[in-house]
């Protein structure tokens, strides 16, 4: 595919520089050809388990005759893939209807074949034939996992968006009585909905699991554990880092892969934490494998297919079993490799895991993934431990699976023992930063800088409303078929739904607010700026000690800065930290905007504002209370350090999260750091360049704001 050519407004980049979700004041605007590409897109994703809702697509579909497809088979390195694809295809995928779950092995390797191919091909025509024909014949999950991941990774796609999880399969992230009345309204012939524009339309009130039961304390963080926002996050991270995709030909392990996996999950563990003090919760639970697992779960989720995700009871036992056993052997053989500082390779050859810098290379080995050295002795450990965790019941056979909603990345969050696996997993993780030294004055000490004073707004939190989009929880009828219309590969005509359907979710926000650094410096310099946000008193009120408090520091913003000499005053306002994106537009909404700007009558704009790789901006803070929380805020200025690849390189950070271009980090330091080691309060407390700022977070009602 030809790069498409896209109209550049203000090319001066922001100050700031993020670590992971790239700032740039840039905007683009695209041109007709690439949102008649983007249109094709994003309908592949409507009415998912309706494979003859659009006559188009179907004649796409049964015109691609995919063994016969010489673009395919005679062209590499899509050649292997697509044999593989229709070995699979000839002899029975998963069919569709059945649940898709990466965490199967046979589901995974159909899965991996698809993406390839589509990965592979060798236009967007031949892309599209080969997407067209899969929604058609391959089981729906499969094909949207294998989409997303090939449009995520393809460099030549860069900019193209993909609806929401969530509005793509609802029931991952809907209750179901909300999916059943959603479906009610279509049977009943949409009685009682009010019509809009020749489109009926209703607004369903949906709320969480917490609100309909009590089976343990856990429930009172369903609002922040089953956020829709939060589990997309999740489900994307893993897109873009699939722990069964790695070497050369990716990239992966130039972004830090390893380290990042157990940073990423570390800070989804900090952040947590955060929001139980909130709820007078405590620590996250620990548990025993040998023990029954206090902690239950009900999920109120059903497959379209009308199984119910399997629920699990509080003291629920864990049968011994081959997972369990390979389980526990695993998590011993990791424990044994960090203290003794190495592990040996099948060849005999030695690989260090004393260093710093070998951190990476324990998060490969942790994950299990293509990167790691070793794959026979280390294996999925968080894998096995969610499927043992999850309760769901052992198949019959592997096309038949009723997965737990731990074994699906967009809803494993929603289950509190998720954050228990983790903190488990993150375990490994602290136990091998505790046998490198801490940092010492000099690594901390930024000569000629001091942090004067930190400032910050009043810090208010909320419950706001969003409107989700379910229409594609229904089946609606199918365009009528006109014989002689649709016998090429014309384009794809939309006509537009009958309905439209929302769930009306209630989810954590607080107001924006703004931050001022002040400081003093000798001389003009180039500096890295790490902001956290972490807890003053443990759940008991007493006041925690630095470090023992070190691994609940969550990183609220990142940035680098040149500095002049003198007094110089840094402001941030949190609606453009680094890392964090705004709401994703729903799919009626981007479409509209999509076709606007194809007929003329307006731009689309092409930015990172709703980047996949950002964490969601209304998660920033936690809900504290209404009487005001304590927390406590910690401002570093550190010496810039650059990376060995300039931030950037080899993508374009208005289009592109930038993975496995090994150019997506602003410097060079550990990330986490100054906490990512023990830490040595007498020289932690003496440098000037950092700065503790107590801080309050108020929760607040809607009336009172």
């Amino acid at each position: 595919m030809r790069t498409l050519a896209v109209f550049v407004l203000g090319a001066t980049l922001a100050l700031a520089t993020a670590a992971f979700v790239p700032s740039t004041a840039q905007v683009k605007y695209a041109e007709k050809e690439f949102l008649h590409r983007q249109e094709d897109l994003l309908l592949l994703f409507r009415h998912l388990y309706e494979k003859d809702w659009n006559p188009q697509l179907v004649a796409y579909a049964k015109n691609f005759h995919f063994k016969e497809s010489t673009e395919l088979f005679q062209h590499e390195p899509s050649a292997p893939w697509a044999k593989k694809l229709w070995s699979y295809y000839e002899h029975g995928l998963l069919p569709k209807g059945e649940v898709f779950s990466v965490y199967e092995e046979q589901h995974r390797e159909q899965a991996i074949a698809l993406f390839r191919v589509l990965y592979h091909a060798k236009d967007w025509a031949t892309f599209y034939k080969v997407a067209a024909w899969a929604r058609y014949y391959v089981n729906e999950g499969m094909f949207v996992y294998a989409l997303t991941v090939a449009v995520t990774h393809r460099p030549d796609l860069a900019g193209f968006a993909l609806p929401a999880p969530y509005e793509i399969s609802p029931y991952h992230f809907i209750n179901t009585e909300v999916i059943q009345k959603a479906q009610q309204y279509k049977m009943q012939g949409y009685y009682g909905m009010k019509k809009v524009d020749g489109v009926y339309t209703v607004t369903i009130p949906s709320n969480y699991t917490g609100w309909y039961m009590h089976t343990n304390a856990e429930q009172k963080l369903s609002y922040f554990t089953e956020d829709i926002g939060l589990n997309s996050y999740y489900y994307y991270l893993h897109t873009d880092y699939p722990f069964w995709m790695g070497g050369e030909e990716f990239g992966l392990s130039k972004d830090r892969r390893g380290e990042l996996y157990l940073y990423e999950h570390q800070q989804i563990l900090a952040r947590y934490y955060l929001e139980r003090l909130s709820n007078d919760l405590g620590h996250v639970p620990e548990f025993s494998w040998w023990a029954p697992i206090a902690t239950g779960y009900y999920p109120d989720l059903q497959y379209y297919n009308g199984h119910s995700f399997p629920a699990r009871d509080n003291y629920y036992h864990v049968e011994e079993d081959r997972e369990l056993r390979q389980v526990v052997d695993y998590e011993k053989r990791l424990r044994d490799v960090i203290d003794q500082g190495f592990f040996v390779l099948p060849d005999g050859k030695k690989v260090n895991l004393s260093t710093p810098e070998s951190v990476d290379v324990l998060g490969n080995l942790i994950q299990a993934n293509p990167d790691s050295y070793e794959h026979r002795f280390y294996k999925y450990v968080a894998m096995f431990a969610r499927i043992v965790m999850g309760a769901a019941i052992e198949p019959v056979e592997p096309y038949q699976v009723i997965p737990s909603a731990l074994e699906h990345y967009e809803s494993a969050m929603r289950d509190p023992v998720f954050y228990q696996i983790y903190k488990r997993i993150v375990g490994y993780y602290h136990q091998f930063k505790e046998h490198l030294p801490a940092y010492t004055y000099d690594e901390l000490y930024f000569p000629g800088v001091k942090v004067d004073g930190v400032v910050v707004d009043k810090l208010q939190t909320y419950f706001d409303r969003f409107d989700v989009d379910i229409t594609n929880a229904i089946d609606i009828e199918p365009e009528a078929y006109v014989p002689g219309r649709y016998d090429g590969f014309g384009e794809i005509e939309y006509k537009p739904d009958p309905v439209v359907i929302k769930a009306r979710t209630v989810r954590l926000n607080h107001k924006p607010f703004t931050y001022k650094v002040s400081l003093t410096v000798e001389k003009p310099t180039k500096a890295a700026v790490r902001v956290f946000l972490g807890p003053k008193y443990d759940e008991y009120g007493g006041l925690y000690t630095l470090n023992e408090n070190r691994d609940n520091f969550y990183e609220l913003d990142y940035f680098t800065q040149e500095l002049t000499a003198g007094k110089n005053v840094l402001t941030r306002t949190s609606v453009n930290f680094n890392g964090y994106v705004k709401d994703r537009t729903s799919f009626y909404e981007l479409y509209r905007s999509v076709m606007a700007g194809y007929t003329g009558a307006e731009k689309f704009q092409l930015d990172m504002s709703e980047a996949h790789c950002g964490f969601p901006n209304r998660l920033m803070l936690p809900k504290g209370k209404k009487g005001g929380m304590p927390f406590q805020l910690y401002v570093i200025v550190s010496p810039y350090k650059a990376p060995q690849v300039t931030q950037y390189t080899g993508f374009d950070p208005v289009l592109s999260c930038g993975v496995g271009s090994g150019a997506r980090y602003m410097d060079t330091y550990a990330f986490g750091y100054p906490f990512d080691r023990p830490i040595d309060e007498k020289l932690f407390y003496g440098v000037p360049n950092a700065f503790f700022q107590d801080v309050v977070i108020y929760h607040k009602s809607e009336g009172d704001l």
